[in-house]
């Protein structure tokens, strides 16, 4: 919740910057370049002078005005599309991250297993048969220990084991 919480914090300020970035790249950069292109341009050819200082300063005027904030807007506009893309970015490689690690601690069985009625040995997909102990160990991440049940201690061992 706090991480969203600072994301709404942080958008604001992020085209904040992107439209002060853009009004200034706008008006000190854009504006003048326009503005001399369309001098140049006006002249068709002609040879005419200009007094560059004064074209420049003409570019810095009122009617330039809604260039600025054209560009200001523009700005803005790219400064919300970068935010909502740097997020999801930022979403979608923690996700990435966490169903790796999620991976690589799950190793599970599924599906029907052929196991052997008497012997309880497991049909492998080459079809052999293996013992359901090591199975169960390279297709899973079960170890084994083993020990004798109660009932089976009567039946293999009734010597020691006796019934109190």
């Amino acid at each position: 919740m706090s991480e969203k919480f600072n994301n709404q914090k942080k958008a604001p300020k992020m085209i904040i910057k992107w439209a002060v970035i853009g009004a200034l790249l706008g008006f000190f950069v854009f504006h003048p370049l326009i503005h001399l292109i369309s001098v140049f341009h006006a002249s068709s050819g002609q040879k005419i002078e200009i007094d560059l200082v004064s074209e420049i300063l003409t570019a810095f005027s009122v009617p330039m005005l809604p260039w600025s904030l054209t560009f200001v807007i523009f700005s803005a506009i790219i400064g919300i599309f970068y935010r909502k893309n740097k997020d999801a970015n930022e979403k979608k490689s923690k996700l990435i991250i966490q169903l790796q690690e999620s991976l690589a601690e799950i190793k599970t069985l599924s599906g029907l297993l052929p196991i052997c009625a008497s012997c309880k040995n497991i049909r492998d997909d080459k079809g052999y048969w293996n013992q359901i102990e090591s199975y169960i160990r390279e297709h899973s991440e079960a170890e084994f220990s083993h020990s004798i049940c109660p009932e089976c201690a009567k039946k293999l061992y009734p010597e020691i084991y006796t019934d109190k």
